[in-house]
This record gives C-alpha cells, structure tokens and sequence, in this order.
C-alpha cells in the first residue's frame, strides 16, 4: 500500500485548476443518504453538483476526470471539540499515551517504567490516558507508587479527562507545587497529615503541572506541530479546535504563533478554531486584539470558553442532587466560577458579538449554562450566535427541549460513553444515568447535535467515534451504558460530524456540506459507511483527503 501525505506547501504549489469529482455514492450532508453525483472543482470551491453522468457529455468531457466508482465521498470531517495543542503533544514521541489502556494502578506504573526505560533521553516522563473509571471503582492514585519507580526524573500523568494530573515527588517539586494555594478553583491533593499526594485537579490545580508537560522547544514543537498535521490529513479532518481556554498573555501568542507560522509559511492542513479565556472579562479588547493579530487563512480567534464544573469521577461534576456513592455533595467546589459573574461575562460577550461555550459535565451545571444562556437572549436578543454547552455526561429531563427553543448546540462526543464504561452507575445511580450522553433524546427534542472527540480525552479518529455514535458500544462490541437506545442513525452521526460542527465554528457558509460556493474539502473512504456492518465501521480508513480543492493525503 502507498501512502502519499503531501506537505502543506506541496499540496498548495500546484497549479489552481478546473477538475471532476464523482462517484455513485456521495453523501452531501444535506440529503439523508448518499447519491450518484459530479462535483466540479475550481480555486478551492465547489464551482458545480452535476449528475453523475455530466462527465461524459461534451460540454465536460475536457475537464480531468476522478472517478471513485462506488466510493463514498462525504464533506471532510470537523471535529467539533478538541485541544489541538496538548493533542499534538500526545501525538508525538514525547508522551506515552496508551495508559488508557490500563486497568489498575499498578498496570499504569509497569508502563510508564516501560516508557522511561525506552526513552532515557527525555527529562521529564509524560503520560496520558489513565482514567480511575477503568479501576474497577478503585481509589485514586498518589505519588508512593511513582516514587518507588522513578525517583530522580519529574513524571507528569494526565487523567483521561484532562482533568487531573497524577505526579511524583519530582515532578511536584519542579513545577512548585504548594498546599492549600490561593486560587478560585481546583483542589490540590493531600494526604490526613497536609503533605501533598501528588494529584492535582481542575483547572487552576492543574496550570503549573500543564504548564511543565508543554515545555518544548520552539523546533521541537515545530516538528510535533507538522507531524500532528499529517494525522489530521489521514483522518480527513478539515477542522479542529483549541478549547483550553488561554489567557491573554505572552505564554499564549508564543503558543498561538507556532501555528500561523506553520499557515502563512506552508499552509496548514486543516482549519483551527481558538477558544479563549471568558472567566474574569467582561471587557473584551484583549480578545479582539488577539483576533486581529491572528488573521491567518486557518488558524482563527473563534470566542470564549468557560467551565462550569469539573468530572463526576472525582465529584468535581455539578449536580441538582447530591451523589449517589456521596450523599453529602452535589460536588466539591463547585461551580468553579461564581454564577453571578458568570451571568455578567456571558451576556457582555454576547453583547459584544462573542461566542462562548461552556463546559457541563453534570445536570446541575446544564442547567446553570441554560439559564445564563437564557438570560443573555432575553438582555441581548439572539445575535445571530451559537453559543454552545460542551460535553453533556448527564442532564435533567426537564432542560433536554431548551436546546432547540435558545438555540444553544449540544456538543458532545459520543465515544466518551465506553471511556466512561458505566462508572456513572457508582456516582449518580441507575435513575439517573438514563439520561447520560442523551446524545438522541437532545437531538429528536430539535437539538442540533455537533460531534467531537475531545482529543486527546478520547482518540481522534472519527470512525471509533461514530461507531459508538451508532451503536452505543465499545470497541469490543459490549454495551457500555445504563441507556443503549441513545444512537443515533448514520446519516445523523454524519451531519452532527460536518453541518453541526461547522454551525459550531460559524462556518456553515463556507463548510460542511457539498453545495455550490463552498470550500471544496472533501474525502473518499474505503467503505461504505452506510451498507457496511457495524462492526466494520472502526476498520474503514479515508483513501483521500481534498482540502480546498487540492489533494493532500492519498492512499
């Protein structure tokens, strides 16, 4: 098999020109299954649809031909939700990123040893994927087990959920880690006697320790910032984001500058969509000089993030009723911003024109982020925004039709439910996790779905993705939640994967569907999504990848 992943400035050196597309399965994303159907291709854009056959007539027999036969060729995917930069990082050589794997504590430490000992050139050991909802209900680790193997050099494990960092007495020395420090929110770990147990969580907990497991070089990040675009051109993802939330500050136009670097020198490959600091603003021109200064044809200042709460796992997750396994809490700390100031930053960046998106695990913090939301259409009037609520793990019944009537997406990543694997049942109750990722309860109440992955929460490749949109099921083909009936159908999973995502970035204009004007990214895949089994669905592999007009990835 040959594989050919051009380089952004090969891919954009080639002569602009008039060419076919076809194949008698297109699925354009506006219809519900795919057609026979000709797309004529000029200057980045879909110049024309045609029926299949247009090809052979004589006003379009000049024109080179690509002919698919019964391929599907569907809009490139938008990856509704992720975090570009750490994603990139664990992409690269520099993190051991299979502690997901793991079903124990001890199992995480034989591999990151494993890891160190085939990598004793690196100064600082970086993990990810290690999430305690594959413990079997076990507690949560602590720096003893990482000290007894690796002493001398600083190791930084992320949970899973990007919510947490595991760390070893190293590590908590290097990146100063005190306890009881003066922040809003995030609790640092310790142990009955105050000394620290080497688990962060939360956000502001887990700045300083974040900061270290990003610490590159401007060349080494370079390298793994090229290198993370040829993974997103063999998925046929045509846009991602950046979802940490970044401050205004020197740290982040350092970070930022790599990728308009990489766009205004060689072009990047997919488009990235930057979601800063909302909390602690209501007066916005630290964000619009940033968006002014990031002006590059890819890389864009999209608006605001926020986080409500944390994760159920470790009751950062805000409930309207107190946990099942912990009946004292609706959730530790919570909110992590208080809701008055959150009311006010909302409805100013509405005001101003600003999309936010706010992250809610829980019932509790979906209904504080409608509310707002609420509140803000009600001083500002729509706008023309979408703002959105991120990830959704569980919501009260009553809320599922508010989506649709403020015209708030739900974006959320179906694949979360077998990273998940039934843990909720422990920390919510049966009742309750019938309306965990109610991903087709939202939809059918008029919610307009947008699908993502949260990479590197979860992998960020589309077809396990919408294998468990349809199917409700992990890799291995078992049911891994208390409702299975919460799929949804191909052609469903499809849009909320390209139309839903691109309402998302504010560009459905420009992106998600195969219509006349817009940008023609585009991809061919190995099977057909639709006639396939179910089971072959996280087997089938893009063969081309077309973005704005030009071919940048074949097999």
């Amino acid at each position: 098999m040959i594989v050919t992943v051009y380089t952004a400035a090969e891919q954009r050196n080639g002569e602009d020109m008039k060419y076919i597309v076809r194949s008698r399965q297109v699925f354009d994303a506006v219809s519900d299954k795919p057609e026979p159907k000709t797309i004529m291709i000029e200057d980045k854009k879909i110049e024309k649809i045609l029926p299949w056959d247009a090809a052979e007539s004589e006003e379009y027999q000049a024109y080179p031909l690509k002919d698919y036969g019964d391929k599907l060729i569907l809009p490139s995917f938008m990856d509704a939700h992720t975090h570009v930069f750490s994603g990139a990082v664990t992409a690269s050589d520099y993190v051991c990123d299979t502690l997901g794997e793991c079903k124990s504590q001890e199992e995480c430490v034989e591999m990151i040893k494993a890891f160190a000992d085939a990598h004793p050139d690196l100064k600082r050991i970086r993990g990810t994927g290690w999430f305690v909802g594959n413990w079997d209900n076990a507690p949560l680790p602590d720096k003893r087990s990482l000290d007894a193997i690796l002493p001398d050099i600083p190791v930084y494990l992320q949970c899973a959920d990007c919510h947490s960092f595991w760390m070893n007495t190293k590590a908590l020395e290097e990146a100063e880690i005190k306890p009881d420090p003066d922040f809003p929110n995030g609790i640092i770990g310790t142990f009955e006697n105050g000394e620290l147990s080497g688990l962060l969580m939360e956000p502001a907990a887990c700045e300083p320790a974040n900061e270290k497991f990003m610490d590159f070089t401007k060349e080494e990040l370079l390298k793994i910032h090229r290198n993370f675009q040829k993974v997103l051109s063999s998925y046929g993802i045509s846009a991602v984001s950046e979802m940490f939330a970044n401050d205004y500050v020197d740290a982040t136009y350092e970070s930022y500058d790599l990728l308009k670097e990489i766009d205004e020198e060689e072009g990047l490959a997919a488009h990235v969509y930057a979601y800063t600091k909302l909390f602690g603003y209501t007066e916005f021109s630290p964000y619009f000089k940033m968006k002014e200064h990031y002006d590059s044809p890819h890389f864009h200042i999209a608006g605001l993030k926020g986080f409500i709460d944390g994760v159920t796992e470790t009751y950062t997750g805000l409930l309207l009723e107190p946990y099942t396994d912990k009946p004292e809490t609706c959730g530790e700390g919570l909110p992590l911003w208080p809701k008055e100031k959150m009311q006010q930053e909302i409805i100013a960046a509405n005001k101003a024109g600003i999309q936010v998106r706010l992250h809610c695990i829980a019932d509790g913090s979906v209904r504080m982020a409608l509310d707002i939301y609420e509140e803000s259409v009600k001083i500002n009037g729509e706008k023309g925004l979408f703002n959105t609520i991120e990830h959704i793990e569980n919501i009260h019944p009553a809320d599922i039709g508010r989506f649709a009537k403020l015209r708030v997406i739900p974006s959320m990543q179906p694949y979360h439910v077998t990273l998940s694997n039934n843990d909720k049942i422990f920390r919510i109750g049966a009742e309750r996790c019938e309306y965990e990722w109610p991903v087709r309860t939202i939809h059918r109440a008029g919610g307009e779905i947008a699908i993502g992955t949260d990479f590197p929460v979860v992998t960020i490749d589309p077809f396990k993705t919408i294998y468990a949109a349809v199917t409700r099921r992990d890799d291995a083909g078992n049911v891994v939640c208390h409702n299975p009936w919460e799929t949804l159908e191909m052609a469903e999973a499809l849009k909320a994967y390209t139309t839903g995502a691109a309402k998302v970035y504010h560009a459905d204009k420009e992106m998600g569907t195969l219509e006349e004007g817009k940008l023609a990214n585009l991809i061919v895949l190995s099977d057909n999504l639709f006639e396939i089994p179910t089971e072959q669905i996280e087997d089938t592999k893009v063969v081309v990848n077309i973005f704005e007009g030009k071919e940048i990835y074949a097999v």
